[in-house]
């Protein structure tokens, strides 16, 4: 029979024309210092932002009722839901990639 198409489907191919990429070769790329700041001070900026929002969240859930403002307890509610989930979305984040880049990395 023909060795055509038909039987080089399903078949992975070793190596090519680019080498594979080794991610401990690029520790000391330019910039990687200066990349992971910037990353990290952006997460400690959303912490405090989410911070923040669960404090004064707590601060219109306890006051605004009293002070006879309609809905604020629902308001200062979803005020600490979402910082909280701000956290949580923050502290999963590394986590996450890191996992996936273990997943995927072979």
């Amino acid at each position: 029979m023909n060795d055509g198409f038909w039987s080089t489907v399903g078949r992975v191919q070793q190596g090519g024309p680019v080498a594979p990429i080794d991610i401990e070769d690029g520790r000391n790329a330019p910039g990687l210092e200066a990349m992971e700041s910037l990353v990290n001070s952006i997460a400690m900026y959303v912490l405090v932002g989410g911070l923040a929002a669960v404090v004064i969240g707590i601060g219109i859930a306890v006051v605004g009722p009293r002070l006879g403002f309609q809905h604020a307890r629902g308001v200062g509610i979803g005020g600490v839901v979402g910082g909280v989930f701000l956290g949580a979305v923050v502290g999963l984040a590394s986590i996450m990639v890191n996992f996936m880049y273990s997943v995927f990395s072979g």
